[in-house]
């Protein structure tokens, strides 16, 4: 076990999960903030029944307003739904671009820092275990001869 306290990739792997439980954490305490309590459901708007017509006014009585039209209801998400869908849809197209553009950026700079510092450093590694090592000196007849 001591050897593994060592080791930087066991550190590293422990910070990973580290940080990957928090995100968790976090990211749970954001979903439970975000949900509400279940909606209720407004009942339909009642449009007031016409008055029956009556044989005339009478003397006591007065004159009914004619019931004027109900409002067109203007268009809203399903009942219980956070989000309407039709605003998240017309952002999509610009948020996948968006994405298109951050990965080809990730793959060039990731391509580059491959070019220009790691396959360098493995080269001249290379060029170095091969300058110090007595064996690639030597035919590989003679080291297959060797007891």
């Amino acid at each position: 076990m001591r050897a593994h306290l060592r080791r930087p990739l066991f550190w590293m792997v422990v910070a990973e999960v580290v940080v990957m439980f928090a995100l968790f954490v976090v990211s749970w305490r954001v979903y439970e903030s975000r949900r509400s309590a279940p909606v209720a459901v407004a009942p339909p708007i009642a449009t007031p029944a016409p008055a029956p017509a009556a044989s005339g006014p009478g003397p006591g009585s007065r004159a009914q307003p004619a019931p004027s039209s109900p409002a067109r209801p203007t268009a809203r998400p399903p009942t219980g739904f956070p989000v309407n869908l039709s605003q998240v849809n017309s952002q999509q197209a610009s948020l996948e671009k968006l994405e298109e553009s951050i990965l080809t950026r990730l793959m060039v700079a990731m391509r580059d820092y491959l070019e220009t510092v790691v396959l360098p450093a493995v080269r001249r590694a290379e060029r170095e275990s091969a300058a110090t090592n007595p064996a690639t000196a030597q035919s590989t007849a003679a080291i297959r001869k060797m007891p």
